[in-house]
């Protein structure tokens, strides 16, 4: 396997991991802090030079030993791989050693101590939280009785009790937060959820309604019908991209969007923005302008998620800019990074809202723009696909009707070219002409009809299923050359039937393709391994279905 392809499997893990190395990096910057706060202390006498030495040695310390733990991966045998509890329990140890020398200290272990229970509400739970704060009252209140036994010191006493009950007041107060943010974080991901399955569930009304569509170009020869189907088309095409969109910002959220790293130029990246972009431009009448270097622009990223960058910047200066308004487009290497900037002359953007514009569903309230539909998860899907090509993306404007600026900086690749192929769907597959017999199994009954019938036009012998058992009985007697196979069905699941079918002699042969509204890394791996020769998303494109049907199966 070749580097590229490994950094796209694991780009995922990657992201994951360099989260808990900043993570990580962030708990030792207070670290640091705190311990020039005890050289303040020290300053003024309230702390020892041995106890100021031995503090920084432990930080010190704990600091290589965490950092090495994070570099070489070792923290991923760990259940909690941020190994948040062990850094907390690590920080407090340092500070009771310190109060213990130094009852000076205490306001500050008190401050300190209440911080990282702030970062331990990021991780743990109200439980462990809990359990952390009563086994640090309890080591507080021995390291006073301690104290007390080795000075007798009264006052000091007295001092140390109060400190102790103010903390012991507080950290309910701590805890509840804690349970709060965790409750918001909880409710965060069900959103996040809740959006996922809408995206899929709405996919299974549009295949049939797609299918459809195409199927009428076919039959329907009256003239006046075409610009209704068109329209018919361009928006359907425009809820599937919003649902597209949504799917997206879903698994940027949830961490479950994969990267297919290859090295190429990115002028050609830009090119294919800008023709799907293209479109909308020209409808607005805008003045379209790129500024390309004559030097490639060599990146290692994603084609395919860069260019839904890029065409997401563009469309946005085309529906937030006036009719015949002016759009550019300029591109350039400026040392170790790569620039892409898109500017307009439009509506602009309030400063105060220069940051909170790539929040999710948020668009700002321009009356007079046209087109400005959508959900507002635009810019929100370009930032997290920015930042998993470890890039930045700015907005900026000098205020309203002053237009509009977007720079976007991604890491460059080497100035030398690697090959970097990609094969089509289907590429170096024979095309095989003339009818074949296809079986068409979908527990929606519209969706397989219309199939069915799509496949029929085509000229091709269709059988009908609508459930796992009943595909695999007609498979067994109609021995289709393909099947195209829903994935969700009950008695049993798309998966299983695939498995019974590839375990018969006459079904090792059969072309197998997976249709369903599931389209992530995942789901498509999980239908390989069941043996699916393909993976389609639901609504399926009828020009390259009909391109699929007329090859064979590779060898």
């Amino acid at each position: 396997m070749s580097d590229l392809a490994v950094s796209a499997l694991s780009s995922r893990d990657e992201a994951r991991q360099r989260l808990r190395l900043n993570r990580f990096l962030l708990a030792s910057g207070f670290s640091v802090v705190y311990l020039l706060v005890l050289v303040l202390f020290h300053t003024h006498g309230k702390v020892d030079t041995s106890t100021l030495v031995e503090a920084s040695a432990i930080v010190a310390a704990l600091i290589v030993v965490f950092f090495a733990v994070f570099r070489l991966g070792f923290n991923l045998r760990f259940a909690d791989p941020s190994l948040t509890k062990a850094q907390m329990v690590a920080a407090v140890c340092t500070m009771l050693f310190v109060l213990y020398r130094a009852p000076e200290t205490r306001l500050v272990f008190a401050t300190f101590f209440f911080v990282a229970l702030m970062f331990g509400m990021l991780r743990s739970t109200a439980r462990e939280l809990a359990a952390l704060g009563l086994i640090t009252l309890a080591s507080y209140a021995a390291v006073t009785v301690g104290r007390y036994a080795d000075n007798h010191d009264a006052e000091t006493l007295s001092v140390d009790i109060l400190q102790l009950c103010v903390t012991a007041l507080a950290l309910p107060w701590f805890l509840f937060i804690g349970s709060r943010v965790k409750r918001l974080k909880e409710a965060d991901r069900r959103k996040d959820e809740f959006l996922a399955t809408l995206a899929h569930e709405l996919r299974n009304p549009l295949a049939p309604v797609r299918t459809g569509i195409h199927i009428l170009r076919m039959t329907v020869a009256d003239a006046q019908a075409q610009p209704v189907l068109s329209m018919m088309e361009r928006q359907l095409q425009h809820l599937t991209h919003l649902l597209d969109d949504l799917l997206d910002v879903s698994r940027i959220t949830q961490g479950k969007i994969n990267l297919r790293i290859e090295r190429m130029d990115l002028r050609n990246v830009i090119e294919a923005a800008v023709e799907t972009s293209r479109p909308m431009i020209e409808a607005m009448r805008h003045e379209f302008t790129a500024a390309l270097p004559d030097e490639p622009l060599w990146i290692d990223g994603d084609r395919v998620r860069l260019a839904q960058v890029l065409s997401n910047l563009l469309s946005n200066a085309a529906k937030y800019t006036p009719e015949a308004g002016r759009i550019a487009l300029t591109a350039e290497r400026r040392g170790d990074d790569i620039e892409v900037v898109v500017t307009d002359n439009g509506y602009g953007i309030p400063r105060e809202r220069l940051e909170s514009i790539f929040d999710m569903f948020t668009q700002l309230d321009i009356p007079l723009a046209k087109h400005a539909d959508g959900l507002g998860i635009g810019l929100s899907l370009a930032k997290g696909l920015v930042a998993l090509h470890r890039g930045t993306i700015e907005a900026r404007s000098d205020g309203p009707g002053r237009g509009s600026e977007f720079r976007v900086k991604l890491p460059a690749g080497s100035r030398r070219a690697e090959d970097a192929s990609i094969t089509p769907i289907g590429a170096g597959e024979p095309l095989v002409q003339g009818k074949r017999k296809m079986l068409v199994v979908d527990d929606n009954r519209d969706a397989a009809s219309s199939l069915e019938m799509l496949l029929q036009l085509m000229g091709h012998d269709v059988r009908v299923a609508f459930d796992g058992e009943r595909a695999i009985e007609l498979a067994e007697e109609f021995r289709p050359q393909t099947i195209f196979l829903d994935l969700g069905m009950p008695r049993p699941d798309g998966y299983e039937v695939c498995r019974r079918i590839r375990g018969a002699a006459w079904g090792r042969d059969v072309r197998l393709i997976a249709i369903t509204g599931w389209g992530q890394d995942e789901d498509r791996r999980k239908s390989a391994i069941a043996g699916f020769d393909m993976h389609l998303v639901k609504p399926v494109n009828p020009e390259a279905l009909e391109l699929l049907v007329t090859q064979s199966k590779a060898a």
